[in-house]
């Protein structure tokens, strides 16, 4: 029995090692390739400091798919509660001067910064709790998605190289997005912008450089001015379910041949691109361009139908 748990204890003992000896001789090929990519090697250092495995609950996270199942309407009460709901409409007022200028220059509307603020974190009363570095350094150990989390991993790296946030500050949730409009770094090397002035990008505390962000996000993504997102309507006996789809792209007079109509009266061009949706537990709706430059940011329906209605609720 002692030679049984002596060799039991020698391969648990011995596992343990040859795992720290992996994870290290990553984090020194990571080390290796940020130092050519440009990281000063202080920086990397600094901020792999402590780190001395993959983080466990980032893993967990990764692996546990959501088993329950929830209609749009449920997801749309939980997200867009009362309370944020409320406190959306003081932020829009606190703000409305630099969100109006904001908004002027990108061409985007106001409301929707104020609607993809509040749903990201609560209007930045909750960033995250997981050190970015670590959850992107775990996730491209993992290997499933490595190529991804590592380039991810190095925008990061970035971050902090040219000064642009704190090590204490670059938290987030456990996939990598950080700061109050949750980008992943690579999102924020494309999009985020300096609008105050003060030559960081810096979407953790400054409330300019935070709105800018994600209206210029919304910008490049192809926002319309001015257009509607989405509208109700009936379908007719029999419809082709499948077409239920933002990949299927028609224009509003095809629909209408079609048998679908608007369920109350609508003054809409008959020449404008449409997809027609239906989410669990939801009415048919004719969605627009911009619907579909929220799936970009969020690919959930649920998400870009919520991002609307909270739009509309916070700006009453």
């Amino acid at each position: 029995m002692t030679t049984r748990l002596f060799i039991l204890f020698f391969i648990f003992i011995s596992t343990a090692v040859f795992a720290d000896s992996n994870w290290n001789n990553y984090i020194q090929g990571l080390r290796t390739e940020a130092i050519a990519k440009g990281i000063r090697p202080e920086i990397f250092d600094e901020a792999f400091q402590g780190i001395q495995e993959p983080h466990k609950e980032v893993l967990r996270f990764d692996r546990t798919q959501p088993e329950k199942r929830i209609t749009y309407f449920q997801y749309r009460n939980s997200r867009a509660s009362k309370d944020r709901i409320v406190m959306g409409r003081r932020e829009i007022k606190k703000h409305r001067e630099l969100l109006d200028k904001i908004a002027n220059h990108y061409h985007v509307d106001a409301c929707y910064i104020g609607s993809l603020w509040g749903l990201e974190t609560s209007y930045g009363h909750y960033m995250g709790k997981f050190s970015v570095i670590q959850s992107l350094a775990t996730l491209a150990y993992d290997q499933r998605r490595a190529a991804i989390f590592r380039k991810e991993l190095f925008y990061a790296l970035e971050m902090l190289n040219e000064g642009h946030v704190a090590l204490k500050d670059l938290k987030g949730e456990w996939a990598g997005a950080t700061g109050q409009p949750q980008f992943l770094p690579s999102t924020w090397h494309n999009y985020a912008v300096d609008f105050d002035g003060d030559g960081k990008k810096d979407i953790w505390k400054s409330d300019g450089d935070i709105f800018a962000s994600i209206a210029n996000y919304l910008h490049v993504l192809g926002w319309q001015e001015n257009q509607l997102w989405t509208v109700q309507v009936d379908l007719p006996t029999n419809f082709d379910r499948a077409l239920l789809t933002t990949k299927t792209i028609k224009t509003v007079a095809d629909w209408e041949k079609m048998g679908v109509h608007f369920a109350q009266p609508e003054n809409i061009s008959a020449d404008l691109a449409a997809s027609v949706i239906q989410p669990d537990g939801a009415p048919a709706m004719m969605v627009f361009n911009n619907f579909r430059v929220i799936m970009k940011w969020n690919r959930s329906s649920y998400y870009a139908g919520t991002v609307g209605y909270m739009a509309e609720e916070i700006c009453r």
